[in-house]
């Protein structure tokens, strides 16, 4: 979901939901001897369309050409996507918008209404229809035909379309040559026509890729594939992320910001994004950040799906992230100020106490703690601090021996007693994970215990009616 952003914090931490795995059954390669775009493959003959979520084998030895609608006759708004000749055959594909419905516009839902709608537009390119609109199917999906041919006798050219709908798009297929026999064989390609739900196809390669730059490239190329796609927000969280992981605090900002214009209740973003602030001395803007982060944690409810384990875990990593955002920022906001800081550090103090009780193992907050005690001549509760941080062995846990080993000096003690003393606040810190866990553990069983109390009710055989009341109720009818 989120992790830590911090110079202090590399380890980043996040727990991802995998929402739905699509899988195609080919897998496509790339070939330089054929036009490619971002939105098509072509290996051999197979051809996929990503965006729109179809492919089809075109017959081989056919040569395939950027897609032009200049000297093909289409209809309506549609678009050309894939092109390919032999001899005097044409085969092309396209797509276009259903309309939507209103007021002066018919509701065209099916490839027949759609055809209907634009076959005079054939006539005016002086071609003329032959037949009817009709159905036919190409790899068990329905599709509806239509046939042209130009008016002129003399090399006269022959033209069919076949449409279907999809998501509604119009996915359409037409073959232009001077034989209706060799367009009725080249019509036969589509019958390997297979469709996929491309949008969840893409979003799926987003979810699964593992490394930052893999998330970045595919959820750009989502992005530009589906602008509008309903999960767009979720692909903008994670490149925030991704981006965050790379220290690219920029286009971190950039698609945390977006992923509240498109879902503002998003409860997890803002402690990211208010980490990020604070690191970078937007203290105002972290500090607001953060409590509208919390408010939202604080209202959300656990989702009827997800295991009480999995919902602890999360609500407790942005409560911890919320407050540590606050601690950094008030710390900061210390250094600035004129005169006694004391008040705002205790702030800063208060706020990273509550991101330890969130998150027991968070070592950046005892690393902050530790300081902000120093800035407060507290050399008891630094050294503790500084301490817990070195147990931890995080990335922090080098900077923290050398200011014990520092603090010890200073106060004249014997620094052959760091080891011993921060194994003793290992042993504090793993207390109070396994109460953590404890808590969680009791929360476990209470939803066991609720789910198996419900269970019983509805496995509970009905009583049987008193005579009385059976008698009763004869009576009435």
């Amino acid at each position: 979901m989120h992790s830590r952003h911090s110079s202090l914090e590399d380890k980043m931490r996040y727990l991802l939901s995998v929402f739905l795995v699509i899988t195609v059954a080919s897998v496509l390669w790339l070939s330089a001897a054929v036009p490619q775009t971002e939105e098509s493959q072509i290996e051999g003959n197979l051809y996929t369309n990503i965006r729109l979520g179809f492919s089809f084998l075109f017959p081989s030895g056919w040569d395939v050409q950027e897609a032009d609608d200049r000297d093909i006759n289409t209809l309506g708004d549609s678009t050309v996507v894939f092109q390919a000749r032999n001899l005097d055959l044409t085969l092309f594909a396209f797509s276009a918008n259903l309309p939507a419905p209103s007021a002066t516009t018919p509701v065209i839902d099916t490839g027949a209404k759609w055809l209907g709608i634009h076959e005079e537009e054939m006539e005016e390119q002086n071609f003329e229809v032959r037949g009817n609109i009709r159905p036919v199917l190409y790899g068990n999906f329905e599709f509806y035909r239509l046939n042209f041919r130009s008016r002129e006798r003399r090399d006269r050219i022959y033209q069919t379309v076949v449409v279907t709908t999809i998501n509604r798009k119009i996915i359409g297929f037409g073959v232009r040559g001077k034989s209706e026999d060799d367009i009725d064989e080249a019509l036969e390609s589509i019958d390997s026509i297979k469709f996929f739900d491309a949008e969840f196809t893409a979003y799926d390669a987003v979810v699964q890729a593992t490394e930052p730059e893999e998330v970045i490239q595919l959820g750009k190329k989502f992005l530009d594939l589906f602008p509008d796609s309903d999960l767009a927000t979720f692909v903008h969280k994670r490149l925030a992320i991704s981006y965050q992981q790379l220290n690219d605090y920029e286009n971190l900002v950039f698609h945390g910001e977006k992923t509240i214009e498109l879902r503002p209740d998003d409860p997890d973003i803002r402690p990211t994004l208010a980490m990020a602030f604070a690191e970078h001395g937007e203290n105002n803007k972290a500090i607001d950040y953060a409590v509208e982060g919390l408010r939202l944690l604080e209202m959300i409810e656990k989702p009827t799906d997800t295991p009480i384990r999995r919902w602890v875990v999360l609500r407790n990593r942005g409560v911890a992230d919320a407050n540590y955002a606050q601690g950094l920022a008030y710390l900061k906001k210390s250094l600035g100020t004129v005169g006694d800081s004391t008040v705002i550090l205790n702030r800063s103090i208060e706020y990273l106490e509550k991101a330890i009780e969130a998150d027991p193992r968070f070592d950046a907050a005892y690393f902050r703690l530790g300081y902000t005690y120093t800035r407060l001549d507290d050399a008891d509760k630094a050294i503790e601090n500084y301490a817990r941080t070195a147990a931890l062995d995080g990335i922090a846990a080098q900077l923290a021996l050398e200011q014990l080993q520092t603090l010890y000096e200073f106060l004249k003690k014997d620094p052959a007693g760091i080891p011993q003393f921060t194994q003793e606040q290992l042993a504090y810190i793993d207390g109070k994970t396994a109460e953590k866990e404890a808590q969680i553990q009791l929360l476990e069983e209470e939803e066991r215990m609720k789910l198996q109390q419900q269970l019983d009710l509805q496995l509970q055989p009905q009583q049987p009616q008193p005579p009385q009341q059976q008698q009763q109720q004869q009576q009435q009818y």
